[in-house]
């Protein structure tokens, strides 16, 4: 990084956001009022999150009641870009490129792939994956992109614009997650799998007060673990926690690590059937994923458990990629959307080969998007004005929110944001998920509404 250019406190904001936010989060209590069930107990495979007391041998059996009383409830899938993912590069305006190449003469792109008569292109990373990555999905009337999503005055934090999108509520005070508080109104008060996370932290986004929620890293390797231990005091540590469990003292914390190690082996005996057994895997996709792409796999294992009777409602995941890119944009931007693109074209075609994709919607977002004029260092700064999109064979398509105007910028000369992200959520609260948005989202009403879904 040049030291000659401004350098935007979020550089530093960025890296400490993802483990601040967490301990904020639960520091604050996040509306976690009585329980983490397991955190470190069960070794990232499986952390469960409950507001009460729970029956560890009725996690998977509370499941299985959920998905047999509303077989074809929908699904909402939402995909975190950590960073700040730039819409100009991402979505470019063919209609106002004279004006693009002007502010970002060195990184603008050139000739990229149109989308149609839509007056945009999409980078050509987009371009990349099974049937054509996300621009086959959009001419295929799969996807409906969201240009100019944000929030009226926005702070250009990643921590609080973050904490802001997480939330739904635009406060620097600790909160629920939009969907964890959606799951207390009309979630199950038994099956933690209904609200998952593919990953070894909850995600903020499906935290909640009282509906048990759960974050999974492998559905096929669910046990006791403990981490940051060499190999010889690992086995020591689990056979005292082994004889801890084994015990009848009902004080607090050998309660609390017995209720873990009960918890951990009786779920990963309910996950048995799905663990790889003489070569086969019961949860294979039925396509190709991108090879070694951590996000990819994640994508490919959430769409194997929505296929299963869990009652699997609400996910999270979070992309690997690179989105912050104060420097070298072309090339981390190009190799973030790569990823992406290869990674969501793979899980819409597996949840289309499984059958389920008629009750999947996937939502991508990101905190926030860049300047329009591009910085000293081949990069963009935290600007407003992002992009997200909508995804699925139930997806309204097309370009669903007015595209921002280079030629008249924001009072900080960044784009204007055009559509509240809060109207997004209220839009699928009610179209999508079929609840009242007033619920979750306060004052939803003022926002107004979009057709997301179809």
């Amino acid at each position: 990084m040049r030291p000659d250019r401004p350098v935007h406190k979020g550089c530093d904001d960025f890296r400490q956001t993802s483990a601040g936010i967490r301990d904020r989060w639960l520091e604050g209590g996040g509306g976690l009022t009585r329980r983490e069930v397991i955190g470190a107990g069960l070794g990232g495979a499986l952390a469960i999150w409950a507001g009460r007391e729970m029956g560890a041998g009725d996690v998977l059996a509370a499941a299985e009641a959920q998905a047999a009383s509303a077989p074809g409830a929908p699904v909402l899938v939402t995909v975190f870009l950590p960073g700040g993912c730039d819409l100009l590069d991402t979505l470019i305006p063919v209609g106002q490129y004279g004006r693009y190449a002007d502010l970002r003469p060195g990184t603008k792109l050139g000739d990229p792939p149109l989308l149609g008569a839509t007056g945009l292109a999409v980078h050509p990373a987009l371009a990349e994956g099974l049937n054509g990555g996300v621009k086959g999905l959009f001419e295929a009337g799969k996807v409906g992109f969201l240009p100019g999503i944000d929030y009226a005055n926005p702070d250009l934090s990643h921590f609080h614009s973050r904490h802001f999108w997480e939330t739904g509520l635009i406060t620097d005070r600790a909160a629920a997650g939009w969907l964890g508080r959606w799951l207390d109104r009309n979630g199950s008060r038994e099956n933690p799998l209904q609200g998952l996370t593919l990953g070894s932290t909850l995600s903020p986004v499906l935290s909640t007060a009282t509906a048990p929620v759960a974050a999974l890293e492998s559905p096929r390797d669910v046990g006791l673990d403990i981490w940051g231990v060499d190999e010889k005091p690992h086995r020591r540590m689990l056979a005292a926690w082994e004889q801890l469990a084994a015990g009848g003292d009902r004080r607090a914390g050998p309660a609390a690590v017995r209720e873990a190690s009960l918890l951990a082996k009786r779920v990963g005996d309910r996950l048995a059937p799905y663990a790889e057994q003489d070569g086969k895997d019961p949860l294979a996709p039925s396509v190709a994923y991108p090879e070694e792409d951590g996000f990819g796999q994640r994508l490919s294992r959430i769409a194997a458990l929505i296929a299963q009777p869990l009652g699997v409602r609400v996910v999270a995941v979070q992309a690997d990629g690179e989105f912050d890119t104060h420097d070298n944009q072309p090339e981390d931007l190009a190799a973030g959307l790569r990823s992406v693109s290869q990674s969501l074209s793979a899980f819409q075609a597996d949840l289309e080969a499984r059958g389920v994709a008629d009750r999947v919607l996937t939502l991508v977002w990101s905190e926030f998007g860049r300047r329009p004029k591009g910085n000293e260092s081949s990069g963009t700064d935290h600007g407003a004005g992002g992009i997200a999109w909508v995804q699925g064979t139930r997806a309204a398509s097309g370009i669903l929110t007015d595209y921002p105007s280079l030629t008249s910028l924001d009072r900080d000369d960044n784009l204007r944001v055009t559509v509240d992200f809060r109207k997004v959520y209220a839009s699928l609260i009610e179209g999508w998920l079929g609840t009242a948005a007033d619920d979750v989202i306060p004052r939803a009403g003022a926002y107004g509404r979009l057709a997301l879904s179809r």
